[in-house]
């Protein structure tokens, strides 16, 4: 479901993937060729969302902020993870059930663990894991797995989109 409020209205790259199931509402942008999986929420209610290109917004994902809240391109949002506030940069991966709180300052490729809770500042090519966070250096596998984190999300999303199983969003469609 894609809704306004408050006279602001979700924009979304008309490459997406919406799926049916996914709540989508206020001031959000959306990137190109980003998909947004089921029971996905992105709730744009105190501030400002945006979500770059080629992001992977996973089953029962959350997206919420008190003021602002931006994730660059390439960022894989895996099940269940939270993102409150803050900021994401390019080729992140936020493992299942992980928590960036809204001080959270993530930089380009970072690996963020299962279960993992981020406050605070994220140096890029670092591993975070663990209650709370610790930071760690990347491992070469980790680093490779971060070169392109999204890119079986976005050929998935193009699939869903093709088979008629996105959600209708064409009001809401940012230009191409």
């Amino acid at each position: 479901m894609i809704r306004p409020l408050d006279g602001k209205s979700p924009r979304i790259h008309p490459s997406a993937f919406i799926s049916e199931t996914a709540y989508i509402v206020g001031d959000v942008t959306i990137g190109e060729n980003t998909s947004v999986w089921p029971g996905a929420v992105i709730r744009a209610d105190y501030g400002d969302i945006i979500i770059g290109k080629n992001c992977s917004i996973q089953d029962n994902a959350v997206l919420h902020t008190d003021d602002h809240l931006e994730l660059g391109d390439n960022v894989l949002l895996t099940h269940g993870a939270v993102v409150h506030g803050g900021k994401v940069g390019n080729n992140v991966l936020i493992g299942v059930n992980a928590v960036v709180l809204e001080d959270g300052d993530v930089g380009d490729h970072v690996f963020i663990g299962a279960g993992a809770i981020v406050r605070g500042k994220i140096p890029a090519n670092s591993l975070v894991i663990g209650v709370p966070g610790q930071i760690r250096p990347l491992s070469e596998k980790q680093a490779e797995r971060l070169k392109d984190p999204t890119a079986r999300y976005v050929k998935n999303g193009k699939r869903f989109n093709e088979q008629g199983l996105g959600q209708d969003f064409t009001e809401f469609q940012a230009g191409s």
